[in-house]
């Protein structure tokens, strides 16, 4: 995706924010076309930020990344 749609997916309000924290918070594209033109995968951003990984914790903090997981996984299908 694009770094507009990658903004988006996390709920970055400017892609500039989105552009400074890659590196950092976000990953890095995985394909570079031009300086301009990049591109990322949505597993590289999720596995960034922990999304998607299998997790032993329980509580609340599970119990709503469970239910974030379910609600991506039926958009998909």
């Amino acid at each position: 995706m694009t770094a507009e749609l990658a903004a988006g997916y996390w709920g970055e309000k400017h892609v500039e924010d989105f552009l400074d924290r890659v590196g950092t918070t976000y990953a890095a594209p995985r394909v570079v076309d031009t300086t301009r033109r990049k591109f990322w995968y949505r597993d590289d951003l999720d596995r960034a930020m922990n999304i998607g990984v299998a997790e032993t914790a329980s509580g609340i903090g599970a119990r709503f990344r469970e239910k974030i997981r379910e609600k991506r996984n039926s958009r998909s299908a």
